[in-house]
């Protein structure tokens, strides 16, 4: 184990100040101006000539060259993000086209389409479909961003940077850009489950930003961080939440209506404009971002019931703004600096790419959203944006990060935003061919999984029951805690005990840190232990919520979900407990610890598909029991099958165009995410199905799956002849 190696030394800092000594600006006027003279070889007075636009000629430069490359990629079937991009590197001072643009003042303009894009967007979501999508985006955000900044560290340590540099690459790398996401999303339709996750994802992301920012704006000026610090700043957010929604909430939505009621348009218009640009202002004054406050606006606004009125009225200015958005991203683009750096530029651009695509769609596959969804919601997100621009300028105005890497957070972003359209296009048939290559077991416990964890969801918490869930989770966040202090302790070695062990028992440094190492862990057994534990007994209190009721027969379905539910809380405890003890340890130490993980998981869905499997066997006659009874009367009408869930029965009509089909044709758990555990036919005969099976008509097809699933599996289902 790597020892001794942490951030209390201040060297790296001091390097780091010493490389930005006499650095100006990423975009100041003069490294405009000498850029501008450098490339094209112009005297003074022709630069100043060419740079002392006026606001309106700057603006009308960028929308003009906006307007021919948006046509251009319009008419070449291409998204108009990407001639967005290029028209800002067009009028940018970093390509040598005599065509410029006052970066400062068209980067102002950009703060707006900011604002009025996430304003436009929090009209989509009311602030009770925030709170109902709040658990699910909460528990994948907190998975999936301690998997990036741990990723983020790795790849800074592989590059040579400092150990700060490190760990702000991470930090940068783990936020998505909710603006490009929109914009996207405008351009390439998606369902609304998808949107739904994805926002709600992106959301919880900014407010994970915050408390990021306080993190790493504390460890770049020299001070520790502390538990205190960390729950000042969560408390802070939450207060700020709280008084926001909670004193917007009562007025906001009356306001609206009341000027909606006087039918003006352009009162309505300017009325809500100032609503969004007001609370972007105090979000801004409460120390957080314009895009939190202009987001938290539009939902109050959609809480007044007028939100598609509304929506009509802000789409030309926030679509004129939005594109001056993304110009000044291409602006910032330096091709020069991009090709110093390009071994870089390849690394960080792999790594927001593939880590947010396993990221996220391994942390929604856990949060029960299904397989389908996750893919595509993790290629949605497979990008930074400008909440990393403010992360890496933090880094550099603190001295704990030189200039390059806030280059190459610009770099890697417009790289990402150019390929996020595409991504988003390719995300359905991608996700459709995994998951329809999945093996039958997988999808019949993905399918029960996602069934699960929608009643665990839906169940609330009921007072009887708080203490079974509000103490484990309680054990297992302070055994994290203990066992992270532990082992940075353990690294950092304040005492020198390595030493001292050393000279006590006569042995070489090397040995003697061995046996501190192995002390280390044996200090960490007893919280491990506890966490084991209290996992446990969480993920079993969570399975009564699934389940009506847990009996004898179904004991072995049962401890398998309870395996899958102790699995998953344990990864959201130790992937952000990962991301936090790395920088104190070797990477390779870090990268054992994910691969015995993957490991693990991999061996518990398996035997947990294979004894799903045996208990959909063993449950057949309750099955037909089913449906003999008066439980299957009514169609669509659900019921449970003790030890494997809720079971919803569909009729296959004779004009139904799965007829004559089989299964593994039909593939029902690609189209809508069901599968079909069991048919039965006639009286009595109930058939296990295998992928070969051919729909009759008549028969009532045993559905399992979330409501949404089993719903568009029906729907295709019931299509006829001609639809199908």
């Amino acid at each position: 184990m790597r020892r001794r190696e942490n951030l209390r030394s201040a060297s790296s800092r001091d390097y780091a100040k010493e490389e930005l000594a006499g650095a100006a600006p990423a975009i100041a006027p003069s490294t405009l101006a000498r850029s501008v003279r450098h490339k094209l070889r112009c005297p003074d007075a022709a630069v100043h000539a060419l740079i002392s636009h006026t606001f309106l000629e700057d603006l009308a430069m960028v929308l003009c060259v906006a307007a021919i490359t948006t046509i251009i990629f319009q008419k070449i079937r291409q998204p108009v993000v990407v001639g967005y991009l290029i028209a800002g590197m067009i009028v940018g001072p970093n390509v040598p086209i005599p065509l410029f643009a006052d970066p400062d003042r068209i980067h102002t303009l950009s703060e707006f389409g900011v604002i009025l894009l996430m304003f436009a967007l929090g009209l989509e979501f009311s602030v009770r479909k925030l709170i109902r999508l709040g658990p699910t985006s909460g528990f994948i955000t907190a998975l999936q961003v301690g998997f990036m900044i741990w990723l983020g560290y790795l790849c800074g340590r592989a590059l040579g940077w400092t150990p700060l540099e490190c760990i702000f690459t991470g930090a940068l790398l783990s936020i998505s850009s909710t603006t490009i996401v929109a914009k996207a999303y405008q351009e390439t339709p998606v369902s609304e489950r998808l949107r739904e996750l994805v926002f709600g994802i992106l959301l919880a992301e900014d407010l994970t930003a915050v408390v990021e920012l306080a993190i790493l704006t504390t460890l770049a000026s020299g001070a520790s961080v502390s538990a205190s610090l960390m729950t000042v700043t969560v408390a802070r957010l939450i207060l700020f939440l709280v008084a926001f929604v909670g004193g917007g909430f009562i007025v906001v939505p009356p306001f609206v209506r009341m000027v909606v009621r006087m039918g003006r348009p352009e009162t309505t218009l300017v009325a809500v404009v100032g609503i969004c640009f007001a609370f972007a202002i105090l979000a801004e004054h409460a120390g957080y971002s314009v895009a939190l406050g202009a987001f938290l606006a539009g939902s109050l606004v959609a809480e007044s019931g007028q939100a598609g009125q509304i929506e009509h009225l802000v789409a030309p200015l926030r679509d004129i703004f939005g594109a001056v958005f993304f110009v000044s991203v291409g602006m910032m683009i330096d091709p020069a600096l991009i090709a110093q750096h390009w071994p870089a530029l390849i690394v960080l651009t792999a790594a927001v790419i593939g880590g947010k695509i396993f990221g996220v769609g391994f942390a929604s596959v856990l949060s029960g959203v299904g397989a389908k969804t996750s893919i595509e919601a993790g290629m949605s997100l497979a990008q930074i944006g400008e909440f990393s621009f403010i992360i890496a300028a933090a880094g550099l105005k603190t001295g704990a990060t030189r200039d390059f890497l806030y280059t190459l957070a610009v770099a890697v972003s417009a790289l990402t935003t150019f390929l996020t359209p595409y991504m988003i296009r390719s995300s359905i048939p991608i996700a459709e061919f995994v998951s329809g290559r999945m093996p039958r077991p997988v999808k019949v416990l993905e399918a029960l999984y996602d069934s699960w964890f929608e009643r665990i969801r839906n169940a609330g918490q009921p007072a009887r029951d708080a203490n079974s869930i509000g103490w484990p989770a309680a054990a297992i966040v302070s055994s994290a805690v203990l066992i992270g202090a532990i082992l940075i302790v353990n690294e950092l070695d304040p005492f020198d005990v390595t030493s001292t062990v050393a000279s006590l028992e006569h042995l070489p440094y090397f040995s003697a840190g061995l046996y501190v190492d192995l002390f280390a862990l044996l200090l960490c057994a007893g919280p491990t232990a506890a966490m084991y534990f209290a996992s446990r007994r969480l993920a079993a209190a969570l399975a009564s919520r699934a389940f009506a009721e847990l009996p004898r027969s179904g004991a072995s379905a049962v401890n398998a979900v309870i395996e899958l539910l102790q699995i998953t809380i344990l990864l959201v405890a130790a992937v952000p407990l990962l991301a936090i003890v790395q920088p104190f340890m070797a990477p390779v130490e870090g990268i054992g610890i994910i691969v015995i993980t993957l490991a693990l998981m991999i061996i518990v869905v398996t035997r947990s598909a294979r004894q799903m499997q045996g208990q959909i066997r063993d449950a057949a006659r309750l099955i037909a029991t089913a449906l003999r009874g008066t439980r299957a009367g009514a169609e669509g009408e659900s019921y449970e099958v003790p030890g494997i869930g809720m079971i919803t029965p569909v009729s296959v009509r004779p004009d139904s165009g799965g007829v004559g089909r089989s299964l593994a044709e039909l593939d029902l758990h690609t189209s809508s995410g069901a599968v079909v555990l069991a048919i039965g036919r006639g009286d009595a005969e109930v058939v296990v199905p295998t992928g070969e099976e051919i729909l009759r008509p008549g028969d009532i097809l045993e559905l399992a799956g979330s409501s949404a699933a089993v719903a568009a599996a029906r729907q295709l289902l019931q299509q006829g002849q001609g639809q199908g």
